[in-house]
């Protein structure tokens, strides 16, 4: 079974403070669950002496048991539940389940307080805002597998900040991957090669690989993609290990 793949993002609330959000991947069925099914809150709100300035509660590593144990609640997985997100902000963190069916969680809360917070559950009041919150946009998504690339350079040796050739894979019809390519011209890409039958093309751009320079390129590239109907597959580089450099 493959791991379970979760996104991180931030968000800006209504009150201009920031919002941590990491939501996990969605299937079909979680996605139905989450539009139609029984949505639970579970706010835990931290002491005030436990929040920032910007509104972000200390401590909040004292709250992953309780996730892991309504990740593995009986009852929950037996009414098809499952925790879709988790949003840090505004005093507190709130944790997002969808259910098939009602289910009782206060007695899962009851037996495992968090020191410095008070749990306790809430129903949803505009499911629609909460779908938009936990839906990571096409940037951020994207954001998050430039993220897990640099991890791996990292691994290796690489810390990314010495530029080098960088490929980026797209696909679609010959002529969006043309006009895809004209659009990104100006930022320095240019054509390395087309794929077999002309369904895709590489472009290549001399860049360091560092998270700086993908916030400033990706959204660019995603809009781009975006405005051609086009399949934007990610990118490769070389390694550049310390001792390289």
């Amino acid at each position: 079974m493959a791991p379970e793949k979760w996104e991180l993002y931030t968000r800006t609330a209504e009150d201009g403070r920031p919002l941590v959000v990491m939501a996990r991947q969605r299937d079909e069925s979680t996605e139905t669950l989450l539009q139609n099914g029984i949505v639970t809150l579970v706010r835990c709100r931290a002491d005030p002496d436990a929040v920032n300035g910007q509104g972000m509660p200390k401590g909040t590593d004292r709250l992953y048991p309780l996730e892991d144990r309504l990740d593995e609640e009986p009852a929950l997985r037996a009414v098809g539940g499952i925790r879709v997100a988790s949003v840090t902000g505004q005093g507190e963190r709130r944790m997002i389940l969808v259910h098939r069916s009602p289910i009782d969680l206060a007695p899962v809360l009851a037996a495992f307080p968090v020191e410095g917070y008070t749990c306790g559950i809430s129903a949803v009041s505009d499911r629609a805002a909460l779908i938009q919150l936990v839906t990571p946009t096409e940037v951020e998504h994207q954001f998050n597998a430039d993220a897990d690339v640099i991890a791996s350079l990292e691994k290796q040796g690489d810390d990314g900040h010495a530029p080098r050739s960088t490929d980026f894979w797209f696909y679609g019809s010959p002529e969006a991957l043309k006009a895809t390519a004209g659009r990104l011209g100006p930022l320095g890409f240019s054509v390395k090669r087309w794929l077999d039958g002309r369904s895709g093309i590489v472009l290549s751009r001399t860049m360091p690989v560092d998270l700086s320079s993908f916030q400033a390129v990706t959204p660019a590239i995603v809009d781009a993609a975006g405005q051609n109907d086009v399949e934007y597959d990610g990118w490769e580089t070389e390694v550049i290990s310390a001792s390289a450099k």
